[in-house]
């Protein structure tokens, strides 16, 4: 693997808040390709193996390591026919590859760890024929602080959005909570734990950023921020497509009081504020509203 791809960039939120957005945007740059699929999951995904280095060491750390591979080949391999591990690699490659994982995980876990994801994740370059790549996974958000381990010199953004839109936006979608309210619990509990992952983290890995910055009041100063983080010369063709298809309309803020009556809309905001409030005595800091 070159050394450019041991340089990454992880895109993560608490889903639907811009993640996505982020990854796009950096794709249109010319030294940095979205990984196919654009979510690879397997990393820091629930059960991941991030959380298996994390457990290295302790009673269950190589359940946690067999867990991860079981997950690897059972729900990260083949999502969907456009989307999973399979699309870049063959499930051969991936049982051999997780079989020498797991050989070595009791006795060095971190490098067993390294040369599992190094090896995946180069076959996911070629795919896509990347040098560096950014992945858009929305848990890279709340297990920032342990990519580290895996890639010392990585770069993450997490994204931050308005908790009513984030909300009202999992409702449309054929996965996550489909009650408005769950959505909002949903929303605090990541919220949290996104918080306490990113203050793990050693100084300068992280960046954090608020949707309703970087799509509607401060443009500019937002992309410039993404760039000087990842550190990346400025891109002329990144500013053109982002001033083109990412705009303050589409970023539907506000978009809970469009999609719910004015009874409901008042029960989220009271819910909302009570989330907030439990927060702010956490030390989380509070995105924009998007009104």
């Amino acid at each position: 693997m070159g050394s450019s791809s041991l340089n990454p960039v992880f895109v993560g939120g608490t889903g639907r808040s811009g993640s996505t957005i982020v990854g796009d945007l950096l794709d249109h740059h010319p030294a940095v390709t979205m990984t196919l699929p654009s979510e690879v999951r397997f990393i820091t995904g629930n059960n991941g193996i991030a959380d298996a280095l994390a457990k290295a060491g302790k009673p269950a750390g190589l359940k946690a390591a067999e867990l991860a591979v079981d997950r690897i080949h059972n729900r990260w391999f083949f999502r969907d026919e456009n989307s999973g591990l399979h699309t870049s690699m063959s499930q051969e490659f991936v049982t051999e590859t997780t079989d020498k994982y797991l050989a070595h995980f009791e006795n060095s876990p971190q490098q067993a760890s390294q040369v599992l994801v190094y090896s995946i994740m180069e076959k996911v370059a070629l795919g896509c024929d990347a040098e560096r790549w950014v992945d858009t996974t929305p848990a890279n958000a709340r297990k920032a602080n342990l990519i580290a381990p895996i890639y010392p010199q990585h770069k993450v953004v997490v994204m931050v959005r308005d908790g009513r839109d984030v909300a009202a936006s999992f409702v449309h979608q054929t996965f996550g909570p489909s009650d408005v309210f769950e959505a909002v619990a949903l929303w605090e509990k990541r919220m949290i734990k996104s918080d306490q992952a990113v203050k793990r983290c050693e100084a300068g890995a992280v960046l954090t950023l608020d949707l309703q910055d970087l799509v509607v009041t401060e443009r500019d100063a937002s992309v410039d921020l993404i760039l000087e983080h990842c550190e990346l010369e400025d891109s002329r063709e990144m500013r053109d497509w982002f001033k083109a298809r990412v705009t303050p309309d589409g970023s539907h803020a506000g978009r809970w009081r469009r999609d719910f009556d004015d009874s409901t809309c008042a029960v989220i905001d009271d819910v909302y504020s009570d989330s907030c409030e439990r927060l702010r005595e956490l030390g989380v800091s509070i995105p924009a509203s998007g009104e």
